[in-house]
């Protein structure tokens, strides 16, 4: 395993810190790009205008309410799986910048 030099003289906790704050803005970014991606994809749902999405959102939440727990759980795991895809495609797609980061860490 390789350690942390401690960078132009400064200590090596400095070091963990910006890892650790690249690595946190990392993930916020992907973070928000998937959860514009769903956004995206309900406004599509609602022919790219804010009534119409309204107006879609709202036939979505009392279907929602009214539907029971297994069918409340399916579109859970549809929801939780497409954000994770959303997810894991910006990650892929973003890889070069968090290797750059950490690069710069450990170069």
């Amino acid at each position: 395993m390789t350690t942390l030099p401690a960078m132009h003289g400064h200590p090596r906790w400095q070091g963990f810190l910006l890892v650790g704050l690249r690595l946190a803005g990392w993930l916020a970014v992907n973070v928000l790009c998937a959860l514009g991606c769903l956004t995206i994809v309900f406004l599509a749902i609602g022919s790219f205008t804010v009534s119409g999405t309204m107006l879609q959102l709202a036939n979505l939440s009392t279907r929602y309410v009214a539907a029971d727990l297994g069918r409340q759980s399916e579109f859970n795991t549809i929801l939780l799986v497409g954000g994770t895809l959303f997810f894991c495609a910006t990650a892929f797609f973003r890889r070069a910048t968090l290797a750059r980061a950490l690069q710069e860490q450990n170069g």
